[in-house]
């Protein structure tokens, strides 16, 4: 009889166990910590590119008469490259010289002699106008030697004897290869205001497999549209000259806060 009241109690204690509410557990407090931003630079693709190069083409048309210079070849600034063939404007100079010389015997004629004011006025606009054409063709003939304005090596030449050359076409390009710098490919729009004049990078050039430090000398003020991106060319001069760095390498910048 005791166990059979033992087990009622037991069974009743269960159930009324179960029905009672399960008590809620208090949240924590204790907010979660932010993940903290490293700042890392700025960063950019770039290329190596020589001090200075400048690409030489005429502006008048004319046949090669001579090509003075090869690819390698050391120049100096004001060095001729290149020579048209200047036949026909020798003769057109010596043409306008004689027009020249008859149109000022003219107007001294005139002078001379009697004459009215408009006659006189007529000879000397006719002097004048002879002389501009003559100067026009001197300076076309000086215009048909290409000289270079940089000292450098002779990286390209694109022409040769015989050949017409034509306003714009670049013949010879000449560049400054004693030292190099890189300049930046994919700087955007966002990122340039934080570049600075002065400030440091670190330059790792992926051919030679090396870091190098340096500075940033020149921030172009316009900017550049590439693949539908808004960028802005940097120039970073280099601390050091690596053996076997070459003109159009590729390389990684990260441009220090």
């Amino acid at each position: 009889m005791k166990l059979r009241w033992s087990i009622l109690i037991l069974i009743t204690t269960l159930i009324l166990g179960a029905c009672m509410p399960q008590a809620t557990p208090t949240p924590s407090t204790t907010e979660a910590e932010p993940t903290p931003v490293i700042d890392a630079g700025v960063n950019a693709s770039a290329v190596v590119v020589p001090l200075d190069v400048v690409e030489l083409a005429y502006t008048t048309v004319g046949r090669v008469k001579s090509v003075e210079v090869k690819v390698g070849d050391e120049v100096t600034a004001g060095q001729a490259l290149v020579q048209l063939d200047t036949a026909i404007l020798d003769a057109q100079v010596i043409e306008a010289e004689f027009n020249v010389q008859a149109l000022q015997s003219q107007l001294d004629k005139l002078t001379r002699n009697i004459a009215t004011e408009r006659d006189r006025d007529i000879a000397r606009a006719n002097l004048e106008a002879g002389k501009a054409k003559l100067d026009s063709i001197k300076a076309q003939l000086a215009n048909t030697t290409l000289i270079t304005p940089i000292s450098g090596t002779v990286t390209a030449v694109d022409i040769s004897v015989g050949e017409t050359a034509t306003p714009g076409r670049i013949l010879i390009t000449v560049a400054d290869i004693s030292a190099f710098r890189v300049e930046t490919t994919d700087l955007s729009e966002v990122d340039v205001p934080q570049v600075k004049i002065g400030q440091t990078a670190t330059v790792y050039i992926e051919a030679l497999d090396r870091e190098i430090t340096g500075k940033v000398i020149e921030i172009d003020q316009q900017s550049q549209t590439i693949g539908g991106d808004v960028v802005f060319k940097v120039t970073i001069e280099l601390d050091e000259q690596p053996e076997g760095l070459r003109w159009g390498m590729s390389a990684e910048v990260t441009l220090e806060e």
